[in-house]
């Protein structure tokens, strides 16, 4: 991955006098290569070979748990091991051996002054990296995940286009009593007009929250609540086709497209108080929602006090960080961390890949590239979000609509929910966080109890809670 650390003497403007010279540590992550590297951040060195190893007879970090549990930071570099970091691709570490200081940079910002892509077709730049990935893996049957919502169905035709639609499976997800259930209808019918193999995988709730090994993850995530379900998809992948395959996932289309269009894009124009041109585009997000004016305009402050109350409900006042005044970030500034976020999470997953080869076509580089150079006010308008995907999709396949809305597995997690909860509840109860007064166990007991009844769906500190408490005692 050519991730090699290089050592070199750097002049400190900062410290010339002190220390005018300092031995350091870098080490760049390519955005090329898809993956994390984990670093040890007492020695700055990368830690190669098995990880399990580097970290064998330590205890996962406490104080990182509580830390990803409160603060809902877009990357989190900590890992839940004390002393290792992660790096994603398209970031820099820098170590100072002499001063132990350390500092992550993305390197996303530079690649907007760069224009290689600026005018490509965002479909086609798909549909060539897959092809490329197909190649390498020996032309392997290619399998998309697949819910008839717009990324997924970008890349089923472009899987077709590479593969021909008899080496092309589509697997869709579903439950009964979710709307996912959506998902199976749309994606069925779609299938069947494309003649294109089409497999549904069911989901049941006893996969769901199962105990996990400490060295399979890095950090707290709701991944941890379902990662049965991908080995079970896997197994079920396997016994469909009988032989090898490449899943083609479409996470992290929405960051990368702006969809849902954050507060950003008229927030910071009101407080530059450019303010004719900040409502206009609060009036535009408000049509394209269907919420009013004012909704609009509240929805970030409101959806900041849902969190701080959440987190108020579920953990004791000791453990809550205290709220910072958030700075104003233009939406050019939103855009980068949200592909940062999904660079993040689909390198995440391709560095632990348990479950077989997966790849991402939407955090490919050259389409990183390719909307790090687009305006992002070009990505929506009153009636449309992504609108360069849609584009470039429609102007080849002008006769199949492009669905608005997905469905979602909320219900699958709360009919999960209900049938672990006596489980999870005395695994919480009996959890260093509960005995240590870190959590408040009546509160989340009542959420629980509410979610297992299908009410309110789970909410992701409630889930997060669950997951830290999943993992299993050394």
């Amino acid at each position: 991955m050519n991730n090699k650390e290089k050592r070199y003497q750097a002049h400190n403007p900062n410290s010339a006098q002190q220390y005018p010279t300092a031995e350091k540590i870098v080490h760049a992550n390519p955005l090329s290569s898809c993956k994390l590297i984990i670093i040890d951040s007492s020695i700055g060195s990368i830690v190669s070979g098995n990880f399990e190893q580097s970290i064998f007879n330590k205890e996962p970090d406490r104080y990182q748990i509580i830390r990803q549990l409160t603060q809902d930071e877009p990357v989190l570099m900590p890992t839940y091991w004390q002393g290792f970091l992660m790096l994603p691709p398209s970031h820099t570490y820098t170590y100072d051996a002499k001063l132990k200081t350390s500092t992550i940079e993305t390197n996303l910002t530079h690649l907007q002054d760069q224009h290689p892509f600026a005018n490509q077709d965002p479909f086609e730049l798909i549909i060539d990296y897959i092809a490329k990935e197909h190649i390498k893996n020996k032309h392997e049957k290619l399998v998309v995940r697949f819910s008839g919502g717009v990324d997924s169905t970008c890349l089923l035709l472009a899987a077709i286009e590479v593969a021909g639609k008899d080496h092309v499976t589509a697997i869709t997800w579903f439950d009964e009593k979710c709307s996912a259930n959506n998902d199976k209808n749309t994606a069925t019918a779609l299938c069947k007009t494309l003649e294109v193999n089409h497999i549904l995988f069911k989901l049941e709730p006893e996969d769901f929250f199962q105990e996990v090994n400490p060295t399979d993850h890095f950090h707290i995530s709701s991944s941890m609540a379902s990662e049965q379900v991908f080995k079970k998809e896997r197994d079920f992948i396997l016994s469909q086709l009988g032989d090898e395959f490449i899943v083609l996932d479409g996470h992290g289309g929405d960051h990368l497209f702006l969809d849902p269009v954050p507060s950003a894009a008229f927030q910071h124009l009101i407080r530059e108080k450019r303010f004719f041109k900040g409502f206009s585009i609060a009036a535009t997000i408000s049509k394209l929602t269907g919420s009013n004016l004012y909704q609009t305009l509240t929805q970030n402050r409101r959806k900041q006090n849902n969190e701080a109350d959440q987190l108020s409900y579920f953990f004791n006042t000791k453990c809550l960080p205290q709220r910072k005044a958030i700075k104003s970030k233009s939406l050019a500034e939103e855009h980068v961390q949200a592909i940062a976020q999904a660079v993040f999470q689909n390198s995440m997953s391709s560095t632990l890949n348990k479950f077989g080869n997966i790849i991402y076509p939407f955090t490919s580089q050259k389409i990183i590239e390719y909307v790090l150079t687009q305006d992002p006010y070009s990505m929506f308008d009153e009636s449309e979000t992504r609108l360069p995907l849609k584009r470039a999709f429609r102007k080849k396949y002008p006769h199949i609509l492009l669905r608005r809305d997905k469905g979602h597995i909320t219900g699958a997690y709360q009919k999960a929910l209900k049938f672990h909860q006596k489980d999870i509840i005395s695994k919480l109860r009996s959890s260093w966080m509960s005995q240590e007064d870190i959590i408040n166990m009546p509160n989340i007991e009542n959420s629980i109890n509410r979610s297992a009844l299908g009410f309110g769906g789970v909410e992701k500190n409630l889930l997060n809670i669950i997951c830290a408490s999943l993992i299993k005692k050394s």
